[in-house]
């Protein structure tokens, strides 16, 4: 099985994503799934997450497999809902990793994940994207005199944006900056108890690099978004 390396940065915006990719999709999914398998009745089973009663083409074994092999690949201060304390919050607060100048950085952690659990992500990320396009999140009425309503209903698209985060994070392929960044933050470094880890001035323009890959990532690309999540870093 081929391993692949990743820096998984510790913001409680990107995590939360990351946590409800599994607990609000993947695991309600495979529990429904399992039990219709099983031979439970639907008034019985647990029902599907809502608006992905018609969705078609999603893995539910493999992808659960896939999400829960990459949680646990990750350090233990990111394996804990921790992390998730102050959503909206400073990434940066209490932070030991630093810049030159003294200032806190997002820590970032060297993560070692399979090739296979990443591209397991991925198929669930084209799965929502095909059923978001074959049941939309709108439904439109047309009436005799030529208006139209339209309704607003559950679908795949309601979970594809944190999907989309989740995957295009954790896609961010290795690189020099990746490998220089990796080394600085090897555990070993951070296990010495020291108070303040800071980088040198080569590593912090690698930090600097991989935060604009990361916020280019993490919003799609979206100019305004961008430059709102990249000023967190």
């Amino acid at each position: 099985m081929t391993a692949t390396l990743r820096l998984i940065p510790q913001d409680p915006q990107w995590l939360y994503d990351f946590y409800m990719t599994g607990e609000r999709l993947l695991a309600p999914y495979h529990a429904a799934w399992a039990a219709r398998r099983n031979g439970i009745a639907d008034d019985v089973a647990p029902a599907y997450p809502v608006g992905l009663e018609r969705l078609t083409g999603l893995d539910a074994m493999g992808s659960l497999d896939a999400w829960s092999n990459v949680h646990h690949a990750f350090p233990e201060i990111l394996r804990t809902r921790r992390a998730l304390r102050d959503i909206d919050g400073e990434p940066a607060h209490g932070s030991r990793l630093r810049a030159p100048d003294g200032r806190r950085l997002v820590p970032l952690h060297p993560v070692t994940v399979a090739e296979e659990d990443l591209r397991g992500l991925r198929r669930v990320r084209r799965t929502l994207r095909a059923g978001a396009k074959a049941n939309p999140s709108f439904q439109v009425t047309h009436h005799p005199d030529g208006f139209a309503d339209i309704e607003r209903v559950a679908g795949p698209g309601d979970y594809a944006g944190m999907v989309e985060r989740t995957v295009a994070v954790l896609n961010l392929a290795p690189d020099e900056d990746v490998e220089v960044l990796a080394a600085a933050l090897a555990p070993a470094r951070f296990a010495a108890g020291a108070r303040r880890v800071g980088l040198t001035a080569g590593e912090y323009e690698a930090y600097e690099r991989f935060a604009g890959r990361l916020a280019t990532a993490a919003t799609a690309g979206d100019f305004r978004e961008r430059a709102m999540f990249r000023l967190r870093y």
